[in-house]
C-alpha cells in the first residue's frame, strides 16, 4: 500500500512550484529572456517547464490519495 503524503508535504511541493515560478519570472531572467539574441520561443519554454513541474506534482499528490 503506497504511503500517503501529508497535507504540509503537499503545501511544500506547492509553495517549491511557486518559488520556482517567480525565480523564472520575477528576476533578472527575464532580462535575459527578452533580450534580441534569444529565440522567440525561449519564455515558452520556461512556461511548459513550469506547467510539467505542475503536473508531476499533481500526479504524486493524486497517486498517494488512492
Amino acid at each position: 500500500m503506497p504511503r500517503s503524503l501529508r497535507p504540509e508535504s503537499e503545501r511544500e511541493r506547492t509553495a517549491l512550484l511557486t518559488l520556482l515560478t517567480l525565480f523564472l519570472f520575477a528576476s533578472p531572467f527575464t532580462i535575459w529572456m527578452a533580450s534580441d539574441d534569444n529565440p522567440w520561443f525561449l519564455p515558452y519554454l520556461f512556461w511548459a517547464l513550469v506547467i510539467l513541474v505542475g503536473a508531476w506534482v499533481t500526479t504524486l499528490t493524486k497517486r498517494d490519495d488512492v
